[in-house]
């Protein structure tokens, strides 16, 4: 099991933080960090319910997004969010840093959130959201929100990547 991982289960965050971007990067390979997150997690893997948020630029995903995170801490939930943003043309990170639209959230506990650069990947989520979910999941997460970068009819991945999607749409846009 990577050492990371180990540590992030453990319940150190800078740790869970360097995991995921050593997933984001390739430095991990996926599939053998997933069987191996399996044997030490365990019992934790499955347990949290996975949100995705998505709809075109603009709308309000990340309001959407902060007022569901403080609805859940009223409950006392553990919320880790994955905010999939445009990439950045020049360095390929995440360009608008949607984290700090929720900076209310910032210094509570309870609550993770990580911009991940889509990285010109299609259909409104980066390649290593999915894994980045299950890591979030396996350490202890009760709610996964997964904000789509901004979307429009055809970047639909996020509905085979979570348990529920909420689509968040402007008034009078049409159809």
């Amino acid at each position: 099991m990577h050492p990371l991982i180990v540590s992030a289960i453990a319940g150190d965050v800078r740790a869970l933080g360097k995991a995921l971007s050593e997933i984001e990067d390739g430095a991990i390979d996926i599939n053998e960090l997933l069987v191996d997150i399996s044997k030490e997690a365990g019992s934790k893997i499955g347990n949290a319910h996975v949100i995705g948020i998505t709809g075109p630029p603009g709308v309000g995903k990340s309001t959407t997004t902060g007022a569901l995170i403080t609805e859940y801490r009223k409950q006392n939930l553990r919320v880790a969010v994955l905010a999939v943003d445009p990439s950045s043309p020049v360095t390929g990170g995440a360009l608008l840093g949607d984290r700090i639209r929720m900076q209310e959230h910032a210094l509570d506990e309870g609550v993770f959130i990580r911009s991940m650069s889509s990285r010109g990947q299609l259909g409104g989520l980066a390649s290593a959201t999915q894994a980045a979910a299950k890591v979030l999941d396996a350490v202890g997460f009760d709610i996964v929100i997964v904000e789509t970068v901004g979307v429009g009819q055809s970047e639909v991945d996020v509905v085979n990547a979570v348990d529920t999607v909420v689509l968040v749409l402007a008034p009078g846009a049409g159809d």
